[in-house]
């Protein structure tokens, strides 16, 4: 499956595609130092604003005035920029004895901020509720329902929280990860109260894998990639979709699913709804499948590619790689396949984000 559909094939699906507003995401820059930077419409890179550190994922604001850079997890800082992330804002931290996991997500339509924190001590997950217009200062929180909670997304009424419960690196600051008996969890949270909706905990056989990263389908659903913890062959299937109030397991084979390495990085929707890309840094592959049927149409190499975002077309996304390469990928029923290639000077980090 490697390399998906043929080239040829895809080709006038791009010639159909139009312009988009363009990616943000975080980098490493070639003298070592940490920075946002951004990619736009026609693939074209704008380095952003330097960073002190290096952080995790980069969170637009839905007007697009702003973006919230949070630290590379675990950390207990994150950084306000500008909506194309060329300037630094201000930055804030974690409420008193958590870190934070590296995601966020606006609500509200952009007046608050919601931060997945973890608890430094005992691994408990928090999410806080932080307003926007008061330079993102806590006004409340609540339960994560479980352990070790990494990315927080919005569903029209509910909050979903990948509860990750096992951490594949562990932080001297945070005693209980990487050796939790606890298994990860998807929960469902009520988005005005913060009360637990549903829980959906990875079943026994699948006890090795750590929930991590999210996207909602267009009709509020949820889909959810995982990170197996265990050592040795990584062959169990890591990704699930929300069913009845229990995950259901995409199943693209034996060879397909070792081929991402145990590890997915992010997860993207396309525009039309129908594709879902998922990243395998630890593979070196991005894999797109069909939402429809649920199989998997192609594997595309990128190695070193952890970041992969929707480009505002049908079948189409853009990938970039830590070792500096921007991909554009395109797919239809009949496959996937990378289009486009070019090099960056930037070294891409773990996620990027579609501009609106």
């Amino acid at each position: 499956m490697l390399g998906g559909a043929s080239l040829a094939s895809l080709l006038p699906l791009r010639a159909r595609a139009e312009p988009f507003a363009g990616v943000l995401g975080s980098a490493a820059d070639g003298l070592g130092g940490f920075r946002a930077g951004a990619l736009d419409g026609g693939l074209g890179e704008e380095p952003g604003a330097p960073l002190p550190m290096r952080v995790h994922a980069l969170v637009p604001r839905p007007d697009g005035r702003e973006a919230v850079a949070v630290g590379r997890r675990p950390s207990d800082v994150a950084f306000v920029l500008d909506g194309r992330g060329a300037a630094m804002l201000s930055s804030f931290r974690a409420s008193p004895g958590r870190r934070f996991s590296g995601h966020g997500a606006y609500a509200d339509r952009g007046a608050t901020f919601l931060s997945a924190e973890i608890d430094a001590g005992t691994g408990e997950g928090v999410v806080v509720v932080r307003e926007v217009a008061a330079s993102y200062a806590v006004s409340g929180e609540h339960p994560s329902a479980g352990v070790g909670p990494h990315e927080i997304i919005p569903l029209s009424r509910r909050l979903a929280v990948a509860n990750g419960a096992k951490e594949p690196k562990t932080d001297p600051g945070i005693a209980a990860l990487g050796r939790t008996r606890a298994r990860s969890n998807l929960a469902l949270l009520d988005a005005a109260s913060g009360a637990v909706v549903h829980v959906a905990e990875a079943e026994a056989s699948m006890e090795s894998l750590s929930l991590r990263h999210l996207v909602a389908t267009p009709e509020s659903g949820v889909i959810v990639g995982a990170q197996d913890t265990a050592k040795g062959a990584h062959d169990l299937p890591l990704i699930a979709r929300l069913d009845g109030g229990k995950l259901r397991w995409f199943d693209p084979g034996y060879e397909a699913a070792a081929r991402f390495g145990g590890y997915i990085g992010q997860l993207s929707i396309d525009a039309s709804g129908r594709y879902l890309a998922a990243s395998g840094p630890v593979g070196g592959v991005v894999g797109v499948f069909d939402l429809k049927s649920e199989d998997l149409l192609g594997l595309i190499a990128a190695p070193d590619c952890c970041a992969v975002a929707a480009d505002g077309t049908t079948g189409g996304f853009v990938a970039a790689t830590g070792l500096g390469e921007v991909i554009r990928i395109a797919s239809h029923e009949g496959g996937a396949a990378a289009v486009e290639r070019r090099s960056s000077r930037l070294r891409w980090d773990n996620h990027l984000a579609s501009l609106a």
